[in-house]
């Protein structure tokens, strides 16, 4: 790791931390992929960000992974608006995802 940040240094590269709102942004479009048409309406992401911005409040959630927080919100999201569609992409984003036990532990 001291290797490659001295490499990007002398490349002039700037790595920026993924946050959790582009986590968000992510996951969102992956869900809406598999929506039909008439569905993508269903979970509101001016919603989803507004209790990201919550969530940002709370000192409890200043130590959470971004990508675990994403999905957290989006899956509590899913659950309130009882959208069945939708609960077999968010199991597959946690399967898929390295935080899915951390995920299962905020739920």
């Amino acid at each position: 790791m001291r290797m490659e940040k001295i490499v990007l240094e002398k490349v002039c590269w700037k790595i920026k931390a993924t946050t959790a709102f582009q986590f968000l942004q992510l996951y969102y479009s992956l869900l809406q992929e598999n929506l039909p048409f008439e569905r993508r309406n269903s979970i509101n992401f001016e919603r989803l960000e507004a209790q990201l911005k919550a969530c940002h409040c709370r000192i409890i959630f200043s130590k959470a992974k971004p990508s675990v927080l994403a999905l957290s919100i989006i899956a509590l999201e899913i659950q309130a608006q009882k959208c069945v569609e939708l609960t077999e992409g968010v199991e597959c984003l946690q399967k898929h995802s390295k935080d899915y036990y951390s995920t299962k532990k905020l739920l």
